[in-house]
């Protein structure tokens, strides 16, 4: 014990003279009790394997989960903590940006309220039995410096898992010391490629998106698709590890495609203005296709500023491709007719695509989302309601294992897990194994977005060339 106390103590002071101004209006959830439906998309774990019911309603049953693979507990600072039985309420912490001057706020708030919605949601309909869990969610701002501190209070008021901390930079934070004291942090709500590319010195933590070097050579795939005959494209990304994984990986395959890269432009992460130079110059170079990747308030940004660019060069018009943590009607809402056309990606439904309607899954979602007055915020809350159903999907897991519900069976649920979450398209399945695959979603769908309807198209069938 002492040993982890210290180690959170520096993580504190770390980010001591930041927290003294960083007052926020985090509060905790009440308890509640939570469960995965098993209705349109869900699943149902039984002893024999997983069933499932598509967006159709079909019902099938898969393999079940893989069991080879098991945490080390040895190289715990607490061991005995970490095999522990977790009586009463499990307490899950998040960290989200709630707060602050960057407009993330706009755009992950949302996050928060479908992580919620859902827990409430299943507790309401008697969906976990006995299994109660209370959630916490604090405010970082954004702020990788704010991260730790917000996870050492967490831990300090009882969390046991921590989950879907929005961010990259902010997951990173606080990585070494969850994994040095054995602390399941899952459902990182990135596609960062080091939640799953070293499951061997990291295994207590894993994301809940699919990776960004892959999503990147899904629209790399695209574009080769719509030129077949090669094609000149500017590259456009926010300056931060999130931006550089995509644009790293799009240069890495450009050849591949056929793609030459024809300009490289930037923005800051907390850059706000609209990209007046950046569009200049992608503009000057007259490309075929463009490759961004904004964030939050900089997708509607960046996509006004091109609009108003194109609509002063005659003739051209060169398709979008636009990461998918701008892909929701919400955000492009906010860009109105300057995001008609873009092209992105998802591994969900659009809730709000009239085909889906029908879905049992999406109408109980709509229902309910409805029924808490957040129906203005679907699509984005979506993100939010998916990751809580899996972490619910994992203790259920965890919780029927030899073991008991531990810290170490949670990580061990993580890593061996096959599940459909009730919002997922087609085709769609989260799997994990171990080392061997540390990556839970790999498949996604290329959209094209409607700004009429503000409702997406599928483009070809569904990607899963990168399923491990």
């Amino acid at each position: 014990m002492k040993g982890r106390t210290s180690t959170r103590v520096l993580a504190a002071l770390a980010a001591g003279s930041l927290l003294v101004v960083a007052c926020s209006d985090d509060k905790d959830a009440g308890t509640t009790t939570a469960a995965p439906t098993t209705e349109a998309g869900g699943t149902d774990t039984t002893e024999g394997g997983t069933t499932e019911t598509t967006e159709g309603g079909t019902t099938e049953t898969t393999e079940p989960a893989p069991t080879g693979w098991a945490v080390n507990t040895d190289d715990c600072i607490d061991p005995a903590a970490a095999n522990a039985v977790i009586e009463g309420p499990v307490k899950i912490g998040s960290v989200m940006p709630l707060s602050g001057d960057t407009s993330a706020d706009e755009a992950f708030a949302p996050v928060k309220v479908g992580f919620e919605a859902y827990f409430d949601y299943a507790s309401e309909n008697g969906l976990l039995g006995d299994l109660e869990i209370e959630v916490q969610i604090e405010d970082d701002q954004y702020s990788k410096d704010l991260t730790p501190g917000k996870v050492s209070k967490l831990l300090d008021d009882g969390a046991q898992v921590i989950s879907a901390i929005v961010g990259t930079p902010n997951n990173l934070a606080v990585r070494d010391n969850l994994n040095e004291e054995c602390i399941p942090q899952i459902e990182a709500l990135t596609g960062d490629v080091r939640w799953g590319n070293d499951v061997a010195n990291y295994p207590w933590t894993s994301g809940d998106r699919v990776p960004y070097d892959l999503e990147a050579k899904v629209y790399a795939a695209q574009i080769a698709e719509q030129f077949p005959e090669g094609a000149r494209v500017s590259l456009y990304y926010i300056d931060t590890d999130f931006g550089k994984q995509y644009a790293d990986t799009f240069k890495e395959v450009a050849d591949e495609y056929g793609i030459e890269i024809v300009s490289e432009d930037t923005v800051g992460a907390t850059d706000s203005a609209p990209p007046v130079a950046q569009v200049t110059n992608i503009a000057a170079n007259t490309p075929d296709a463009i490759m961004a990747v904004p964030l939050g308030i900089g997708c509607v940004t960046f996509l006004n500023e091109l609009a108003s660019k194109r609509a002063v060069t005659a003739g051209w018009t060169p398709p979008i491709f636009i990461t998918n943590t701008c892909a929701s009607s919400l955000i492009l809402n906010g860009a109105g007719a300057s995001a008609d056309g873009i092209y992105t990606s998802n591994n969900l439904v659009d809730v709000t695509d009239p085909s889906v309607a029908d879905v049992p899954a999406v109408q109980d979602y709509v229902a309910y989302m409805t029924s808490i007055g957040q129906e203005g915020v679907m699509t984005t809350a979506e993100a939010g309601w998916t990751a809580a159903e899996v972490t619910v999907a994992i203790l259920l897991q965890a919780a029927a294992s030899p073991e008991g519900l531990t810290r170490a069976s949670i990580i061990n649920a993580t890593r061996n897990f096959t599940y459909t979450p009730s919002l997922a398209r087609t085709g769609v399945t989260y799997k994990s194994s171990g080392e061997e695959d540390g990556y839970m979603a790999q498949s996604l769908q290329v959209l094209q977005y409607d700004a009429d309807t503000k409702t997406f198209t599928s483009i070809g069938d569904l990607v899963t060339e990168f399923e491990s």
